[in-house]
């Protein structure tokens, strides 16, 4: 005969059943979380630290400390604790964290701006995220104690740490397809802080009366406004790919990717030429027989205005990986959008290439992922042999090169590997560190370039700046060994990093 079940004991048989789909919904969640803020922190840094492979490597090493750290410790908790409640408390306590960094969180990476790649990013992973990070990792092995208690600590484990890497994968995708794209960084560091919150309050709600405070405040964590902006910035958003933003100071306007230090397009209001490097773009219709283009890294279009300024009948193609970039140089730029010669095209520069075998007279090259840095695979010499099928057999590729370092050792390496493809390398180095360089199809001496400068036709500012370059144009002879870059090496990003050190010294 079995014994008769009071209240108090189905109570208690509901809970046994209820507690374990808790606490492996609440490694789920967790995993979800600390995978989520990983993905926000290097795009939350990007304004400050720049968009490379250093960033990722400092935050992610910070990261991985802090969980390797809140691994060990929740192992140790769980041995000292009976119940869950001192993990919903930790979790608790994470939530509140970083609501409190949130209000923050601007004033600290202002504070270290200026501190570089490496120790800024990982001084910043240390104060906005290795705490939550640690506390948040304590759920895996405290989970996995909780339910060891029943026995099968093998098959236990083993879900534990399954149901975990499912809610990291469900965390990236929703980070990276949605939330990021859709509300931003600010807004997706916002509902990570609020399902903290909801995860550790519904796990003590047991605790009615703490569980109901922190329900509650949740909840209004949405609500927080988004900061304001200085009157220089006119409008910002955030896409999958950058971080943007227009800012404007008397009649020039400017658009910048990820890093406000650097800017990708300048444009001077009410004029066909702005005084920065996009006008030096203009030059190539007159060089060649221009009848059409291809620009790789639109931007908001500055070399194609200045193109079309000279050459208002060339029909151009425009390849720009972001097509938030694509509305801003729409709708704050003046690119026209539905121009009869202009198509553009929303693809990575590369890929497309390989989709489409049209030939052009003339190719632009301004490709840069926010900041200083060009993506490797986007400055190597199969890249070029791919560009150069795409250029007329009287063409030429133009493309700028952004070095201020004495030695010129981006610039020489980018010369080494165009002419491991183009018979003739010449390039214009201008005093704010841009380098437009000029790769011919058909071998052209520098001396046959100038006089064509020197005698160009068009408008009084279309000759100066023709007259500018030529007393500027050199051959682009690199030094012998210079290394030439390659699909399989290209260290872009370190030779980057060092002329961005001179800069500082």
């Amino acid at each position: 005969m079995h014994p008769r079940l009071d209240s108090a004991n189905i109570q208690e048989l509901n809970n046994a059943q209820v507690r374990p789909v808790l606490w492996l919904a609440t490694a789920t969640v967790t995993g979800a979380i600390i995978m989520s803020l990983e993905l926000t922190a290097f795009r939350l840094y990007a304004p400050y630290f720049g968009y490379s492979i250093y960033v990722w490597g400092s935050m992610i090493s910070v990261v991985m400390g802090a969980l390797a750290g809140g691994y060990a410790l929740g192992g140790w908790l769980a041995d000292r604790s009976p119940s869950a409640t001192v993990l919903y408390f930790v979790i608790l306590g994470s939530g509140l964290y970083q609501l409190v960094i949130i209000f923050v969180v601007r004033s600290i990476l202002r504070w270290l701006w200026l501190s570089g790649e490496f120790f800024g990013t990982a001084v910043a992973s240390l104060i906005i995220f290795a705490p939550t990070m640690t506390a948040l990792a304590i759920t895996g092995p405290f989970v996995i104690r909780l339910l060891a208690r029943a026995g099968h600590i093998g098959v236990t484990a083993g879900k534990v740490y399954a149901l975990s890497t499912a809610g990291s994968i469900a965390g990236v995708l929703i980070t990276s397809f949605f939330l990021v794209p859709r509300f931003g960084t600010r807004m997706t560091l916002q509902i990570s802080c609020a399902v903290t919150l909801i995860v550790g309050g519904w796990g003590l709600l047991n605790r009615k009366g703490i569980a109901a405070v922190v329900l509650l405040p949740a909840i209004g964590v949405l609500l927080i406004p988004k900061p304001t902006f200085a009157p220089v910035v006119l409008w910002t958003t955030e896409s999958a790919y950058n971080w943007i933003a227009v800012l404007q100071h008397g009649d020039l306007r400017w658009l910048v990717l990820n890093h406000p230090a650097y800017s990708q397009t300048t444009r001077k209001e009410g004029a066909s030429w702005s005084g920065f490097y996009t006008d030096d773009f203009a030059l190539g219709a007159a060089l060649v027989p221009a009848r059409s283009m291809l620009a790789l890294g639109m931007g908001a279009g500055g070399g194609i205005a200045s193109t079309i300024a000279v050459a208002p009948e060339i029909r151009i193609d425009a390849v720009e990986i972001d097509p938030k970039v694509v509305d801003v140089a729409v709708r704050f730029f003046g690119l026209p959008a539905d121009g009869k010669n202009l198509s553009v095209y929303v693809a990575d520069a590369r890929p497309w290439l390989a989709s489409h075998a049209v030939r052009y007279d003339l190719v632009q090259v301004d490709l840069y992922q926010g900041g200083p840095y060009t993506p490797f695979y986007l400055i190597t010499e199969e890249f070029f042999e791919q560009v150069r099928s795409r250029v007329a057999e009287d063409g030429l590729l133009m493309m700028n090169v952004y070095d201020t370092s004495k030695s010129h050792e981006l610039l020489m390496a980018t010369g080494a590997t165009l002419k491991r493809v183009f018979p003739s390398v010449e390039v214009i180095s201008r005093t704010d560190g841009n380098h437009i360089v000029f790769a011919f199809t058909r071998a052209k001496s520098v001396a046959q370039v100038r006089e064509r400068l020197e005698h160009l036709a068009g408008d009084q500012p279309l000759r100066e700046l023709a007259r500018e370059a030529a007393a500027a144009i050199i051959d682009l002879v690199p030094p012998e060994g210079t290394p030439f870059f390659t699909d399989d090496h290209a260290p872009v990003e370190e030779m980057s990093r060092r002329m961005l050190l001179t800069q500082k010294q």
